[in-house]
C-alpha cells in the first residue's frame, strides 16, 4: 500500500473546511479556563519579606560606624545561597508547624492543612505542605533574600512570614557559627488576592482547545475514505473517469459530484 503524501496546503485546506468546529471548540475550551479559575479555584494571597545577610565581619571606619567593602558584598551573596539551602529544611518547617497549630485553632486549620498526629500523640502540620507556600530566592543577586508565602489566607501568609523572620536567625547562626540575618521591614497582610491567574488559565484553555480541534480535524480527515473527486476515485481503483455529473442537490449543500466511467 503506498503511503499517500500530503501537503501544506491540503493541510491548510482540511483545516479551512473545519474551521466553525475548530473555533467552537477553542472558544469553549479558553471559557472553561476561565471559569474554572474564577469559580472553582481558591483565591491566594501572597505576603513577603526581606532579610539582609552579613558575613558577620564588617570593619569600621573613622566615625565608629560599619564599613562594608567589597569582599564583605561578596561573601554576603555567597551567604545567601547557603542561607536559602539551609532555611529550605525540614526543622524550619517543622518549627512553622508548632507555631501554626498554637496561634490557630486546629479546626480552622484543617480547612487548609492535613493536621496529622505523630506516635507520640502530637498534632503535627507535615512538612510537604508549608514547603509548597514558601519561596525563597536572592533579589537580583544581592545579599538580600526574599521570603515569599502564598496561600488561601491572608493572616496566614502575613503569620508564616514573620515565623520565617523569626526562625531564620536563630537556626542559620546554629547551623553555620558565622555571619547575621536581619529582617528589612515586618510583612504585611495581603489586602487582596494574588491568584489565580485567571488570564493564564484562560490562554492555556485556549491553546489546548486549539491544539485538540486541529488534531480532531486532521486526524478525522485522514480516516475520511468517502470519495469527493474524480481524482479520488481514479486513485482508490485505478480506473479512469471519463466524466463527472454534478449533483445539483449536493451542490447547495457544499458541493459534490456523481462519477462515470
Amino acid at each position: 500500500m503506498e503511503e499517500k503524501e500530503i501537503s501544506i496546503q491540503e493541510i491548510l485546506g482540511i483545516l479551512l473546511s473545519h474551521i466553525k468546529m475548530i473555533l467552537v471548540i477553542t472558544i469553549l475550551a479558553a471559557v472553561a479556563g476561565y471559569s474554572f479559575a474564577k469559580f472553582v479555584l481558591p483565591l491566594q494571597y501572597t505576603s513577603s519579606i526581606k532579610i539582609y545577610v552579613t558575613n558577620g565581619s564588617r570593619n569600621t571606619n573613622a566615625e565608629g560606624g560599619a564599613q562594608i567593602n567589597g569582599q564583605d558584598l561578596s561573601a554576603s551573596r555567597s551567604l545567601a545561597a547557603t542561607y536559602i539551602v539551609i532555611l529550605d529544611d525540614t526543622s524550619v518547617y517543622e518549627a512553622i508547624s508548632d507555631r501554626l497549630l498554637k496561634d490557630y485553632e486546629i479546626e480552622d486549620l484543617k480547612y487548609y492543612f492535613s493536621v496529622l498526629m505523630d506516635d507520640e500523640g502530637k498534632e503535627y502540620i507535615p512538612a510537604s505542605q508549608i514547603k509548597r507556600l514558601i519561596t525563597v530566592a536572592a533579589v537580583n543577586n544581592t545579599e538580600v533574600l526574599q521570603v515569599t508565602v502564598t496561600s488561601e489566607v491572608p493572616s496566614i501568609s502575613a503569620r508564616i512570614c514573620t515565623y520565617m523572620s523569626e526562625i531564620a536567625p536563630e537556626i542559620i547562626t546554629r547551623t553555620t557559627k558565622a555571619g547575621s540575618v536581619e529582617t528589612v521591614s515586618p510583612a504585611k497582610v495581603p489586602t487582596g488576592p494574588s491568584g489565580p491567574n485567571i488570564t493564564r488559565y484562560m490562554l492555556l484553555g485556549l491553546i489546548a482547545g486549539l491544539a485538540l480541534s486541529v488534531a480532531i480535524a486532521l486526524v478525522t480527515s485522514f480516516f475520511d475514505n468517502t470519495i469527493k473527486t474524480g481524482e479520488d476515485l481514479k486513485e482508490r481503483f485505478g480506473v479512469p473517469v471519463l466524466a463527472e455529473i454534478p449533483d445539483i442537490f449536493m451542490d447547495e449543500k457544499g458541493g459534490g459530484s456523481k462519477y462515470g466511467r
